[in-house]
């Protein structure tokens, strides 16, 4: 397959991956809402669907290493997410919509680890710039959330779930054209043990690196919970809130698009110490509650807050993991990143916001400073690849 081909099919791919996802992070609860569901039960099923990642994500992705076939895990998660929101359209009650919502979240989480490992893994094989394909999944969540809303205007909230399965359905189709393992990796050549995994994730250096990517990512928590809530606080118009959120995932798209210029010249651990500093500022800044101007300038952070980081974090684990688990790897990465502490993090905006009101973004800069003090410690330890 030439690398031509091989860019075309993952940023096909990498176009539906978001979408379901912009839908459902801003649209779901209104759905749940509409379903008669208490303020306390929306908020229990957005947290299980997010702290079920936690025992999916690395579940899927060890059995992709075992397995082999890692497209073929990625398709049957997405088909399966299909038919399990198909199955959530047709629930009613509080304890039916949580189990089949649940179900649905956790046979969705393996495609994105797995998928960005195939991209990551591509990218080096081929010699193409793994940002050029990925910022077209930041484009899928823009698309779907645009699109969702501006469809809302004129249909009734009822529909969101639908949407949703359409988008997921769409997903599903295109894992279909993703390229076998073999097209850039060489068959394994024996299955990987469990006691392997563990030497390698259970490394002083390697759980230095999680504990900083995985703590700075999560630091965003209380912003994706109630960032909107602090902006309208802060007296900014509600399009005003739409174009704040939109600069951040700009910004995001136009790092990813010369991602291999910053690898290049920084390398990975370098990536995610600039990555920690940015959140620190970031958090910082949006504590003070800044005039809108400096707003603005403050959420393009958001290329380093999370641009940076998660750039970073791909290449250390193409560096420094063995082909054979660097699904595994990933998976536990964003079990821990994506599922405990941004679970942690998100249940635990809700009474810091209530209590502190914008000052809790000083938390969150407390936090991320923690993750840029182990990124300095992993600089230290871990020399440049």
């Amino acid at each position: 397959m030439s690398s031509r081909i091989f860019t075309l099919r993952l940023s096909a791919f990498n176009a539906f991956l978001f979408l379901g996802s912009g839908i459902q992070l801003p649209f779901l609860p209104l759905w749940l809402k509409d379903k008669a569901l208490t303020d306390a039960q929306i908020a229990l099923v957005m947290a299980l669907m997010m702290a079920i990642r936690i025992l999916a994500m690395p579940l899927g992705a060890y059995l992709a290493d075992r397995s082999g076939n890692r497209k073929l895990v990625i398709s049957c998660a997405a088909f399966g997410a299909f038919a399990c929101y198909v199955a959530l359209n047709f629930m009613s009650g509080f304890v039916p919509i949580l189990l089949t919502a649940i179900l649905a979240a956790a046979v969705l989480a393996p495609v994105v680890p797995l998928s960005e490992v195939l991209a990551l893994e591509g990218s080096a094989h081929y010699g193409i710039d793994y940002g050029r394909i990925r910022m077209w999944a930041s484009l899928s969540f823009l698309s779907g959330s645009l699109i969702a809303g501006a469809l809302l205007e004129v249909i009734p909230v009822s529909a969101v779930v639908l949407l949703i399965c359409g988008a997921q359905g769409l997903g599903a189709l295109m894992t279909l054209v993703l390229p076998h393992d073999r097209v850039i990796r060489k068959p394994a050549s024996g299955t990987i043990s469990m006691k392997a995994v563990v030497a390698v994730v259970t490394g002083a250096t390697f759980f230095i690196f999680l504990a900083a990517s995985s703590i700075a990512q999560s630091s965003h928590g209380l912003l994706y919970a109630f960032g909107s809530v602090h902006f309208d606080a802060l007296g900014y118009s509600k399009f005003s809130i739409g174009k704040l959120w939109a600069v951040s995932v700009i910004t995001e798209i136009l790092m990813f698009a010369f991602s291999n210029v910053f690898y290049k010249r920084l390398g990975a651990v370098n990536l995610i110490v600039i990555g920690t500093a940015c959140a620190v500022a970031r958090w910082s800044v949006i504590g003070m509650g800044p005039p809108i101007v400096i707003m603005y300038l403050v959420q393009m952070l958001h290329a380093g807050t999370f641009g940076f980081t998660h750039l970073g974090t791909m290449h250390y684990i193409r560096e420094k993991v063995p082909d054979s688990m660097r699904n595994t790897a990933q998976g536990l990465y964003s079990a821990l990143s994506s599922g405990v502490l941004m679970s942690a993090t998100m249940w635990s905006s809700g009474p810091l916001y209530e209590a502190y009101g914008g000052s809790a973004f000083f938390v969150m800069a407390a936090v991320a400073l923690i993750a840029f003090g182990l990124a300095l410690i992993l600089r230290r330890v871990s020399p440049r690849g």
